[in-house]
């Protein structure tokens, strides 16, 4: 599934796991790999390589795929001077890095933060970047603190780092090596085990965007899990992202994951992007509200009112997606473009609904593709990952277009969080690369019009449906 298909099933999970009491979000490396910054694996080959341990990349490969990785960094650490260690981490974390901005991830829990009440919600990542709290201030007034010492909350919206800070000014208190590991669990008062432990104590513990690699917080957990009240879960949220597999690879591995982690004490979660784990976020407010739908039911009725009225909307479509073709020619400076405008249907698919060159007939002839964030398309791989995305067109094919500029579309759900639920891409006569070097002449129109859809289609189902989103006997968790 995607984000417009997460099931009543999947959003069943989160009833009665003590988030109605209190949430503690716990993000991992897929909150920020999304966002430019290098996973794990590709951090450790960096200081691998820069520390002269392995001469490339392969030979860095073949050390991590047989060994603990905690104790292949410890050669990185042991090809620098003591003293060079914190530098050479920050510049390998952020090496080739001009601009990053918070992931749908970030901005998520971010939301979900500042819309409860005081003290509902508690922050945590095991990420040294600051990007949650660059969320936060987005949406937050007060004071963001990123907190690497102690359990307490010195403000409002605190984000506790479990594995310390590394930022543009310096490196503090970083848990990276095996060693590393090894004295934080032998320390018996160490804040991040009662942070842990509070955290199941009070309500739910959802972990995002990490395998749970990492020693300690397992051993953290299995010990505050023993301890936790009854109706306190600790659930993680898998994402075929993560694993870097295909779909049918995924499906083999599921028996073994649900069984692996219930083993351990943690309820599991399946998905297929990071950017699921968002919406799943976005959601757990709104779960227990009377007439909640879950996501995939939602994206089955804006499709279904798409199809019904099939004839006069794909005319009226196709004359707007004409007019943007213009606007954006002017923005993007070419000559010739075509918009396409796409929807999630519910099933996993994205359907090509209109263009701004053609007129369908029958909406049974529509094509479909898949949607994620490995995606064969780039439609599917925008609404996969939520983000806009430029690349270029296969050169082997003969094609009118030369590269493809895509964004997600987020629309509107009467009394329900906000889902992106389709996607709008340009065809352009260029290579990307001639695009992406003047962003700034195209991309605040590309996101107007963006918005634009956003209203157009949110107001299709207000017409479909006067404003409220039906409950279906079979489907309301």
């Amino acid at each position: 599934m995607s984000a417009p298909d997460l099931s009543v099933e999947v959003m069943s999970t989160f009833r009665g796991c003590g988030a109605e009491n209190h949430t503690t979000l716990l993000l991992g490396a897929g909150a920020s790999t999304t966002s430019g910054l290098p996973g794990w694996d590709e951090l450790v080959t960096r200081l691998l390589i820069g520390s002269g341990a392995v001469v490339d990349e392969q030979a860095a490969a073949l050390l991590l795929d047989r060994q603990d990785p905690l104790i292949v960094v410890e050669a990185a650490k042991a090809g620098f001077e003591s003293r060079q260690w914190d530098s050479k981490v920050r510049a390998a974390l952020y090496s080739g890095v001009t601009s990053l901005s918070s992931s749908p991830l970030h901005r998520a829990v971010a939301a979900h933060a500042v819309q409860g009440d005081p003290g509902d919600t508690s922050l945590a990542t095991l990420n040294f970047d600051t990007l949650l709290e660059d969320a936060l201030r987005e949406v937050a007034a007060d004071e963001v603190t990123p907190v690497v010492d102690s359990h307490e909350s010195p403000s409002d919206h605190p984000v506790h780092h479990l594995h310390g800070v590394i930022d543009a000014t310096g490196s503090f208190d970083v848990i990276l090596t095996l060693t590393d590991f090894l004295e934080v669990l032998a320390t018996p008062d160490a804040w991040q085990k009662t942070y842990v432990r509070d955290a199941l104590s009070r309500g739910a513990l959802i972990i995002a965007g990490t395998s749970y690699r990492d020693p300690d917080v397992r051993q953290w957990l299995h010990a505050a899990g023993k301890e936790a009240p009854d109706g306190h879960a600790a659930l993680v949220l898998l994402a075929r992202q993560g694993f870097a597999v295909s779909r049918s690879q995924f499906e083999e591995m599921e028996t073994a994951l649900v069984r692996q982690w219930r083993a351990v004490g943690l309820t599991p979660v399946l998905l297929q992007d990071h950017a699921d784990a968002a919406q799943v976020i976005r959601e757990l407010r709104y779960l227990d509200r009377p007439g909640y739908v879950a996501p995939q039911q939602r994206a089955e009725r804006l499709w279904r009112t798409h199809r019904d009225r099939f004839e006069s909307l794909q005319n009226e479509y196709v004359e707007a997606l004409k007019a943007d073709s213009r606007r954006m020619q002017a923005a993007l400076d070419v000559d010739e473009l075509n918009v396409t405008l796409w929807l999630a249907d519910g099933a996993g698919t994205l359907v090509r609904w209109a263009s701004g060159d053609r007129i369908h007939l029958d909406h049974d002839g529509l094509r479909t593709v898949e949607i994620g964030f490995d995606s064969p398309w780039i439609a599917g791989q925008a609404l996969g990952v939520d983000s806009v995305l430029i690349q270029d067109l296969d050169a082997s094919h003969t094609r009118r277009w030369k590269s493809v500029l895509a964004t997600p579309v987020v629309v509107e759900y009467a009394d329900h969080p906000p889902m992106t639920s389709a996607a709008l891409t340009i065809g352009l006569p260029d290579p990307a690369a001639r695009f992406e070097s003047s962003t700034v002449m195209w991309q605040d129109e590309f996101f107007r019009l963006a918005n634009e859809w956003s209203a157009r289609i949110g107001s299709v189902l207000i017409d479909g449906d006067s404003g409220n989103i039906e409950r279906r006997e079979s489907g309301t968790p």
